[in-house]
């Protein structure tokens, strides 16, 4: 399997400023998800990122089993999906992913729909540390668009901080 272009690598790590992204995962047919915000680029060459999960989490025992998970990068108009993710609604939703239509990476894992950015990664190591468990994932593919403002989380308060204009 390949691995993104650079230039696309790059691009998409300018979308991600400390804001909220999704980790997902597929699994026999089955998706998991939750928000990070403990997600950084690791490398450009090789194209590898870092995110760190907490061990008891459904999403970081399909990431170990599968080896494969994607990233979306949320923009600002995403917050209640952002929300969702972080499980602000469970006791509403039988599944994170209801009435989402959302594509898929070539490895099968779903992309949030309407993201800003998105990245497809294998899981290149896992180290458990503690309680969470730290994934590094070599980058294979990915898309962004340049028209949206990242979803930022800052000090317990989702929102958006990031201006949609240079001045």
């Amino acid at each position: 399997m390949s691995e993104v272009d650079g230039q696309v690598f790059k691009n998409i790590l300018a979308c991600w400023t400390a804001g909220i992204t999704v980790v997902s995962v597929s699994s026999e047919g089955d998706w998991q998800a939750i928000t990070v915000n403990s997600f950084a680029s690791v490398s450009m060459i090789p194209p590898l990122v870092c995110l760190n999960i907490a061990n008891r989490l459904d999403t970081r025992a399909f990431m170990a089993r599968e080896g494969h998970f994607s990233v979306s990068i949320l923009s600002d108009q995403q917050l209640e999906l952002g929300k969702r993710f972080a499980g602000y609604f469970d006791d509403k939703l039988n599944n994170r992913f209801d009435g989402l239509n959302c594509d898929t990476t070539s490895l099968g894992d779903p992309i949030i729909p309407d993201a800003m950015a998105w990245l497809g990664c294998t899981v290149e190591h896992m180290i458990n540390v503690g309680a969470n468990s730290m994934f590094v994932g070599y980058v294979r593919e990915g898309g962004w668009t340049t028209d949206k403002t990242p979803l930022l989380y800052h000090n317990r308060l989702w929102g958006t901080f990031a201006a949609t204009e240079a001045k």
